[in-house]
């Protein structure tokens, strides 16, 4: 269905008219906040000439949004239908390459969710290579919308808090005369014809419309349709079984692709979806439609504290519910410093008869330093003596009781609103247990978590709108930058056809056109914090473990996320560790095929002979060598000495044995013992003479 100007003119007076006042207490605080807290009737009834700001509330506010910047929201997406795990992890890590290109848009919206209560930013598409190329890729980036109180209207019809059921939106965009001829030219408009286009004002001229009263630029208005379409689906089988469907208007594009691949029409159904349409507006007609990417509106409010009272619709920030107190305080500092300023300095009252004559000395407009002392008279004109001081003095301005019990009472009442933090002093004190601190720190994230887990719905949001335009973006085989979940950059192949080897079919890897993806957000640490925190463990368990395999594991993962020029080498080295060790896979085909050379390095040195080890088994072999020279030296010395200890006993044998004879041959002729005697002594003798041994 295609809308008219009144039509969506009407849509928008309904939405502005429930949310106007809401949208007028939050255009205030905007400026209550950020430009002056006096810039209202209530300040125009202060009577004090003085008008300080003494903001008592930006300090909570910052700190706020240092904790949502410091933690921000992941998002994940599950696949579902018939999506596959690696199409998953494809959307998200290209959300997460985009976003971080987006970083302005998230903290603009965050800056009005924590100061008025509604912010917003919003997708859109735009040409990834901007040069004179042949290609078309488009990507997705988040664009930043200011002030989104005051220029952005969602359907009041839409219940859910991150209007995913809204079915329309519209932003108005200011237009300087060179801005407005400049976007006439990017986006297709007719600029002759709508050279001075009236400003699509608000219906009910609310104040918040600060236009109306400058005419020198142009006020556009952008709006976005969702609306249910039902589609008639074809469905044909291949040969195999395999079964396809087709959108019958599609059908010409590829009827002769299905022909070829022989698929037979088997059926028709029907199927619903959304389509969203931009309308270009005026302050007087529409001046271009567009079809827009995806099914959802590419709007994403961010709320603080949302909630409807009585079909009303409200939003407030921090400011809000501690203006009081904090105008309290404003009135308060500047009463004390009118007083200061205005009020009696400490002054002498002398009488006339004792400064007659030496009034130069006393005079309001005269110098003190032009004199070093000062002078009066002692006696009057008759001789009488006066008083030798001053009779007196004016008294100092004084601070009222209770204007000193309202400074203490407004500075513990904006506390009490917004949260009174943690001293830092106290937090160093060195008094402070663990337990308190923790304490501390609770009591900090409950303060914060309002905006933290709105801001997480609205992240949650932005998943599902992003996943639903990456299916139309993405959908012919491209290359697609993704980073994960550590902050590292990987290139993935979309729509990838590869030949199952099994089967012999083609197949179609992270197609992101098949199945559907549920989306959750979680918020924590950024991974940065998440990095240091891990890497001070990783040292400190290196270090504890040293020698050890874990600690040696340890030592790799703490060099792996060191940090830093001239680290670069170090970092590769550990990471190649970790791969060969199996605790960590390689990322990239690079990587893969240099994990494999290194272990085919390695075997084949496992291979071949070591030098070392030969020279080791040399110098073995020639110690063993030594040793059994040394042994069969000492066995020849052995055997020398046995031979010398049996030659030296023949010897003695013999002597003993020619002694004897004598001995016998000396008996013979004294006794004349007979031949046959003689005979047995000399076989006696002869038996006992030594042999020598050679």
């Amino acid at each position: 269905m295609t809308l008219e100007f009144d039509d969506i003119r009407q849509k928008v007076q309904g939405a502005d008219a429930s949310t106007s006042a809401t949208r007028e207490e939050a255009g205030d605080m905007l400026v209550f906040g950020r430009i002056s807290q006096w810039d209202d009737d209530i300040a125009q009834s202060v009577l004090t000439e003085f008008r300080g700001q003494f903001d008592l509330i930006k300090p909570k506010r910052n700190r706020i949004l240092s904790e949502l910047w410091a933690n921000p929201v992941s998002v994940d997406f599950k696949p579902i239908d018939g999506a596959d795990h690696d199409t998953a992890e494809m959307i998200g890590g290209a959300f997460r390459t985009d976003m971080i290109a987006s970083e302005e848009a998230l903290e603009t919206a965050q800056m009005d969710q924590v100061d008025c209560g509604f912010g917003a930013f919003r997708f859109v598409t735009e040409y990834e290579n901007k040069a004179m190329t042949t290609d078309n890729y488009q990507r997705i980036k988040a664009e930043p919308i200011n002030e989104a109180n005051n220029v952005l209207y969602i359907d009041d019809n839409a219940k859910r808090k991150d209007k995913s059921d809204a079915s329309w939106a519209l932003l108005i965009t200011a237009f300087t005369k060179d801005g407005w001829k400049s976007y006439c030219k990017e986006t297709g408009i007719d600029y002759e014809e709508n050279k001075t286009p009236g400003s699509f004002k608000s219906p009910n001229k609310t104040n918040i419309w600060f236009w109306r009263s400058d005419t020198n630029t142009y006020k556009i208005g952008e709006f976005y349709h969702r609306e249910k379409k039902r589609s008639k689906l074809a469905i044909f089988e291949d040969p195999i079984g395999e079964q396809k469907a087709v959108k019958v208007k599609d059908l010409k594009k590829i009827q002769d692709e299905l022909d070829d691949f022989g698929f037979v029409k088997v059926g028709e159904r029907y199927i619903e979806h959304y389509e969203v349409t931009k309308y270009i507006l005026t302050g007087e007609k529409i001046v271009k439609t567009q079809r827009i990417a995806g099914e959802y509106i590419p709007i994403i409010p961010v709320y603080g504290d949302h909630s409807y009272v009585e079909q009303r619709e409200m939003w407030r920030g921090i400011y809000h519910d501690a203006q009081d107190s904090q105008r309290l305080h404003n009135f308060q500092m500047s009463y004390l410093a009118d007083i200061v300023a205005k009020g009696p300095r400490e002054k002498p009252i002398f009488t006339p008869e004792q400064i007659q004559g030496k009034e130069i000395y006393w005079h309001e407009n005269g110098s003190d330093d032009n004199y070093a002392y000062k002078l009066i008279n002692s006696v009057d004109a008759q001789g009488n003596p006066l008083p030798p001081g001053p009779i007196n003095y004016t008294q100092n301005p004084t601070v009222p009781p209770a204007t000193a019990a309202i400074l203490e009472y407004t500075r513990q009442s904006v506390d009490d609103v917004t949260g009174g933090g943690t001293s830092m002093d106290a937090m160093m004190n060195s008094q402070v247990t663990e337990g308190q601190i923790q304490a501390a720190q609770s009591a900090s994230n409950q303060e914060t978590f309002l905006y933290r887990n709105n801001f997480q719905l609205a992240m949650k949001h932005a998943g599902r709108v992003y996943a639903s335009m990456f299916k139309e973006i993405y959908d012919v085989p491209r290359e697609v930058t993704i980073t994960k979940a550590d902050g590292t950059e990987q290139t993935v192949m979309s729509q990838e056809s590869v030949v199952d080897l099994e089967t012999g079919e083609e197949i179609v890897l992270r197609d992101p056109s098949q199945g559907a993806f549920e989306v959750f957000a979680d918020t924590g640490p950024a991974y940065s914090t998440q990095r240091e925190q891990v890497r001070a463990e990783m040292n400190q368990l290196a270090t504890s473990l040293q020698g050890t395999p874990v600690g040696e594991m340890a030592l790799y993962y703490y060099l792996m996320m060191l940090d830093g020029p001239m680290t670069e080498g170090i970092r590769t080295w550990a990471k190649e560790q970790l791969m060969m060790m199996g605790q960590i896979e390689p990322e990239t085909e690079e990587e893969k095929e240099k994990i494999a050379q290194i272990m085919q390095a390695q075997q084949s040195q496992a291979q071949q002979p070591d030098p070392n080890m030969l020279l080791a088994m040399a110098e073995q072999g020639k110690a063993e060598a030594d040793m059994a020279k040394v042994q069969t030296d000492a066995q020849i010395k052995s055997a020398d000495l046995a031979i010398k200890q049996y030659n030296a006993e023949t010897q003695r044998l013999k002597v003993m044995g020619d002694n004897q004879f004598n001995a016998l041959e000396a008996e013979k002729l004294s006794t004349e013992i007979t031949g046959n005697e003689l005979d047995n002594v000399s076989k006696i003798a002869q038996a006992f003479m030594p042999r020598t041994v050679q």
